[in-house]
Formats: C-alpha cells, structure tokens, sequence
C-alpha cells in the first residue's frame, strides 16, 4: 500500500502570501519519496503555487463548481503548442480564464467553446446550443460543459508535467501568473 501525506486546511481564506509560506513551510518537512495531497485548491493559479511548493496531487471541487455555474474553461494552457522565444512563452491566446455560457452573448455564438480543443463537446457543439441547454436547464448541460472543463484542465496538468520535464516550470509558471494578472488588470478597466 503507498504511503504519503494529505495536506489541508487551504483555501479557507488566507492570502496568496500566506498560503505560499505555509505550503513550503510544511513541504520542507516532509520526506522528498512520499507523494503529497492536498484539497480545496483548484485555480490554475493556486495549483502552480503546489506544484512549486513540492505538491503532487490536487483535491479540489473547482471543475464541479464552475461547471454547475455554467462556466467554461477558457485560457491558454498547452507549453506544446506554444514556442519559447527569449525564454518567455508566447501567451497572446486568450484573454480570460473562463467564460460564462448562461450569458445571453452567446445565445447565437456558433463557434466552439475554444478553437483547437479536442474535446467531445467542443468537436461537436457551439456556444449558442450549450447557452441554449444551460438556460432550459437541460441536464445535458452540464454534462457537455463537464467534459470540456475537465478535458481542457487535465491539458493544464500535462502541460505543468512538460514544462517538469523540460526543465522550464519555473518560467511557465511566472508568464502564466503574470499573463493572468495583465488579463485581471485589463478586463477591470
């Protein structure tokens, strides 16, 4: 039976800060050859600052809870179709890290939740039918947008694995923070 170490207690509303201090704190007392768990983080964001801080697995209802929003997955996260330049990923894809179908701006948007996503529900249906299902209250709904925000997060998490084992996490996960942040920034304005 494999042993390991379940960390909890985050996400209950320190700061971002406090949450980086703590993780390593605890991570630096656990024996390196023993896998690491912990729940209630789940933001991209939150997610890197884990695997920074030495965690290997993730415990989190976000998937869930943006599905059951009507919330869909949205920002660039694939190291495999983007090209290091200087060292800096190109992040000019996307501007959002999701996008809320229930919105009446996509009752008649007929293309894909994101282009260049293989997953079943972006191969097969638009914006405007998942609008249309997630407003009728469809239980297709949230299957459809359930399949894409976990096939579109199971991406990120291979993506994070590339950027390991090519060495270039830290600078993955610096430009993802930073293009998260200008994305914020902008859309305040």
């Amino acid at each position: 039976m494999y042993q390991g170490f379940w960390i909890g207690g985050f996400g209950l509303g320190e700061s971002v800060e406090e949450r980086c201090s703590l993780l390593n704190a605890v991570t630096d007392c656990l024996p390196l050859e023993k896998p690491r768990i912990v729940s209630r983080l789940g933001l991209p964001e939150e997610v890197l600052e884990g695997v920074a801080s030495g965690i290997d697995l993730f415990d989190s209802t976000y998937i869930y809870q943006l599905t059951m929003g009507g919330f869909a997955l949205i920002f660039p996260i694939d190291m495999v179709e983007r090209e290091m330049q200087n060292g800096v990923f190109d992040s000019s894809a996307g501007d959002s890290a999701k996008i809320n179908l229930r919105a009446t701006t996509y009752r008649k948007d007929m293309s894909r939740i994101v282009d260049g996503c293989t997953c079943f529900t972006c191969q097969n249906h638009t914006r405007a039918y998942l609008n249309h299902l997630i407003n009728v209250h469809e239980m297709l709904a949230q299957i459809l947008l359930e399949i894409h925000n976990t096939h579109h997060y199971l991406r990120f998490f291979r993506s994070i694995r590339e950027a390991i084992k090519a060495g270039e996490f830290d600078i993955f996960w610096k430009q993802f923070v930073e293009n998260r942040r200008s994305q914020i920034a902008a859309a305040a304005m």
